[in-house]
């Protein structure tokens, strides 16, 4: 009888043995997918925060740059702004005039029209500001003027409706134009000069 109680005993206590491990394992081991997930969204939330500083100082540069072309072109910058279109007019500020140039080295008013859309819109212009006109635009009214339009002018005192004068609208009445006498610059379309001499303004078809 004794040998009997002995042998139950033992028994007991090995299944003791064998099945706490198991829930400990159990435990643990049900702990492991939570750890993970933690350290999953940890990893996400970092990346998804550098991605958004990385966004913020492109944009930061973005505007300084933009900003530095305005005040060039002594404008002010806004949101609805074609930065390629400010970033390209700026590059020719002073550019010297030269009669049938087209470089940086000396251009005339239809040589630097044809050389910033080419650039920035990437058309083709007819070489001459009359045929930009009658070739390359709708007219439109000057009212209706925005931003990438083309302003004609008749500057030899001739009394005729055929341009020999074109320049590139910006905003708030203000167009760039190689000048002259000043080379490239800006001028405002109210100055007594240009709405004397204005002739029309075109949409790029």
């Amino acid at each position: 009888m004794r040998g009997l109680y002995k042998r139950l005993t033992l028994l007991g206590f090995v299944a003791l043995l064998c099945t706490a491990p198991a829930c400990r394992s159990s435990r643990s081991t049900a702990q492991l997918p939570s750890t993970k997930k933690t350290s999953s969204k940890g990893s996400t939330s970092n990346s998804s925060s550098k991605d958004n500083k990385s966004k913020e100082a492109s944009q930061d540069t973005y505007s300084t740059a933009h900003n530095a072309n305005c005040k060039k072109l002594g404008l002010t910058p806004s949101s609805g702004d074609n930065t390629k279109l400010y970033a390209e007019c700026a590059s020719w500020m002073g550019v010297p005039y030269k009669y049938g140039g087209t470089s940086k080295s000396g251009t005339d008013c239809s040589g630097f029209t044809y050389s910033v859309y080419k650039a920035v819109y990437g058309k083709t212009l007819t070489r001459q500001s009359a045929g930009m006109l009658s070739d390359n635009c709708t007219r439109i009214k000057k009212e209706q003027l925005r931003e990438g339009d083309l302003v004609f002018f008749r500057t030899d005192g001739k009394r005729t409706s055929t341009p020999n004068h074109v320049g590139i609208y910006l905003k708030n009445n203000k167009f760039i134009h190689a000048s002259t006498s000043k080379g490239v610059v800006v001028s405002d379309l109210n100055q007594d000069y240009y709405v004397k001499n204005w002739i029309a303004a075109g949409r790029v078809k």
